[in-house]
């Protein structure tokens, strides 16, 4: 596929993101179908879509992980990526994890620690902690950065249930003390009805429903109006009434 790059940062909108007739292909397979796309500033946004829908690919093409892509995509110049996996080096300690590719000082490094409740790690090596400490570094090598543009591509989903929901907490209060854009990529429609302002779904390669998170404060989960987002994306993402 000819490449045609047309990516740019937009200094004065620094947390908009901006996606315009985006296509991507993998020689005959094509991925994303013309894909249009806009995050606000602060804006929580979460995308969901079956295996091979194109979820990732799009967040590699944010990230800049992928510039080999038509069409449009307007992105800040600070962005901070965290995978399933925790990508931890296994040579560096924590709080040199934290700070790869970094300048800031050490206080910095620390502080983000504390945010996410890993202060007492610093020194640690990255294998003795458990999953959900390893999710959290991850976060707080992303939030060192500042980003104006936070990419989650399926964080939490190697982590137990009980964990997640403390991983869903704090990702929470770290987005309201920081307020980046941030585009979530999972499969758990649950996660992404918890998490999100608006959920995304992604089908063959095309944005299928864009879809605004109103519920109310007591009590969200139990509410109706969690069941009735639940079912309509369900629905949407090809699972039928009898399967849910």
């Amino acid at each position: 596929m000819a490449t045609d790059l047309r990516s740019a940062i937009d200094l004065h909108v620094p947390t908009a993101v901006s996606v315009k007739g985006l296509d991507k292909s993998f020689g005959s397979q094509h991925v994303l179908r013309g894909v249009d796309l806009d995050l606000a500033p602060g804006e929580f946004v979460a995308l969901l879509g079956r295996s091979g829908s194109g979820k990732s690919t799009l967040l590699r093409v944010l990230a800049g992980l992928d510039t080999d892509y038509e069409g449009e995509a307007t992105v800040p110049g600070r962005r901070a990526v965290a995978f399933q996996d925790a990508r931890l080096l296994p040579w560096k300690r924590v709080l040199d994890n934290v700070l790869l590719g970094q300048k800031r000082a050490k206080e910095r490094g620390l502080e983000t620690l504390a945010e996410v409740g890993l202060a007492d790690k610093a020194k640690a090596w990255p294998h003795t902690l458990s999953g959900g400490e390893g999710q959290r570094a991850a976060l707080a090598r992303a939030l060192v950065r500042e980003p104006e543009l936070l990419l989650l591509d399926e964080p939490f989903g190697a982590l137990d249930a009980l964990t997640r929901l403390k991983m869903h907490a704090l990702l929470r209060r770290l987005w309201a003390a920081h307020r980046p854009s941030v585009l979530l990529v999972t499969h758990d429609v649950e996660e992404a009805i918890a998490l999100a302002d608006r959920v995304l779904v992604l089908t063959e390669g095309r944005i299928s429903l864009d879809a605004q998170v109103e519920l109310p404060e007591h009590l969200p989960r139990r509410s109706p109006e969690f069941a009735d987002l639940r079912d309509r994306l369900l629905g949407e993402l090809g699972v039928a009434e009898s399967e849910r």
